[in-house]
């Protein structure tokens, strides 16, 4: 069954989207692949350019358009297809997505702005019987 985390952050510590890049480095530098979830088409083209920039010291092997026969490491999309066998789904779009259930685990980030969200998707994940653990960064 899905593993779902909830990774609360404070604005002043990081942005979601610099939270987001450092949990693609640290599940490409576990073997994992990852589908980055973004909420709209100049989201997703914003975390391509962080993930190129947030680090000068890593490189994070990313798309936003795979190739057929082709698995990026880490795709960056805000499309609804989750393409591909993938192990992790990061969502940072507006809504959870139909087949978050085909990923081994799923990490939404909490922060200041959308906490009565993430609560709202606690209670959906909690009512299905889904495993959740909180963490704060």
């Amino acid at each position: 069954m899905t593993r779902i985390d909830f990774y609360q952050i404070s604005k002043a510590r990081m942005s979601a989207d610099q939270l987001a890049c450092r949990l693609c480095e640290k599940a490409w530098q576990q073997r994992q692949k990852v589908l980055l979830l973004a909420c709209s088409p100049v989201h997703s083209n914003t975390l391509d350019h962080l993930l190129w920039t947030d680090n000068d010291e890593s490189f994070i092997p990313h798309d936003n358009d795979e190739q057929p026969g082709l698995t990026t490491p880490v795709l960056v999309t805000h499309d609804a297809d989750p393409r591909g066998e993938r192990e992790l789904l990061i969502n940072l779009s507006a809504d959870i997505p139909v087949y978050f259930a085909q990923f081994e685990r799923v990490i939404e980030v909490v922060t200041d702005d959308n906490r009565e969200v993430a609560r709202g998707r606690y209670s959906f994940y909690q009512k299905r019987g889904y495993e959740l653990k909180h963490f704060t960064v």
